[in-house]
């Protein structure tokens, strides 16, 4: 199966999955995962990540606002080695916050990158629960495993090893909702993936500026889906080998 149908297929079964119900402890951003003493970020640039996401809450109480909102797919990528993809759904409490302003794209970096100012390598998701993030623990233990980057001890599972952080943005967009003419088309997951007619949906991205907070720009709501494309580094110890 080509990679584009593969995602195709991923981006499908997230918008496909049945609404489960469920503040920003700053401006867009929420709960931060700890880094290990010791550890530091290592990036080589072997390994790539596109994630897609409806980036509408709330996460942590009620329904999201949006038929697909706090959904996502992710596609992790390392070089001469493949591609591991997964559907995810944001987990409470993490850096995302409660997903209020949508799709700014000025709030990037607090909710994905830095875990302090001017510090990248924010975890995705932790190996273990001191890391935890937007991320579910289980779906970033599986996907590095299945590109052989093992995140923990394989004698003992409650030792680290390194933890998954997105390095650096490479490219970022709002793709637009669909409009009450049109379905899903075209959503950008690493190539185009053509439209697949989920009609029931069509009402369900509303307007939500009522969501905006005064006049900074970071704290307006925006529409559309986000696409991210990022570099991953893995916080570990200065001598564990890392990709």
């Amino acid at each position: 199966m080509s990679m584009t149908r593969r995602c195709g297929l991923v981006v499908m079964a997230a918008i496909a999955l049945p609404l489960l119900g469920l503040g920003d402890a700053r401006a867009g951003g929420g709960v931060f995962p700890t880094i290990p003493t010791g550890f530091v970020l290592k990036t080589s640039g072997e390994v790539t990540a596109v994630i897609v996401l409806d980036p509408n809450g709330p996460v942590s109480f009620g329904a999201p606002k949006t038929a697909t909102g706090t959904f996502g797919t992710i596609a992790i990528t390392r070089r001469n080695v493949g591609t591991a993809t997964s559907v995810f759904r944001v987990v409470p409490e993490s850096s995302l916050g409660e997903l209020q302003f949508g799709c700014n794209l000025l709030l990037t970096n607090l909710r994905f990158v830095e875990s302090s100012p001017g510090v990248s390598g924010l975890p995705m998701g932790g190996p273990l629960s001191f890391a935890s993030n937007w991320l579910p623990n289980d779906v970033t233990v599986k996907l590095f495993g299945q590109l052989g980057v093992r995140l923990l001890d394989e004698f003992d599972p409650s030792l680290v090893l390194a933890i998954p952080g997105i390095a650096a943005v490479l490219s970022q967009r709002c793709v637009p909702f669909p409009s009450a003419k049109n379905t899903l088309d075209e959503i950008l997951f690493g190539g185009i993936v053509k439209h697949f007619g989920l009609k029931s949906f069509l009402s369900g991205y509303p307007d939500l500026s009522g969501n905006s907070v005064g006049t900074n720009p970071a704290t307006q709501w925006r529409p559309g889906f986000l696409v991210l494309e990022v570099t991953i580094g893995f916080w570990a110890l200065p001598e564990t080998t890392t990709p």
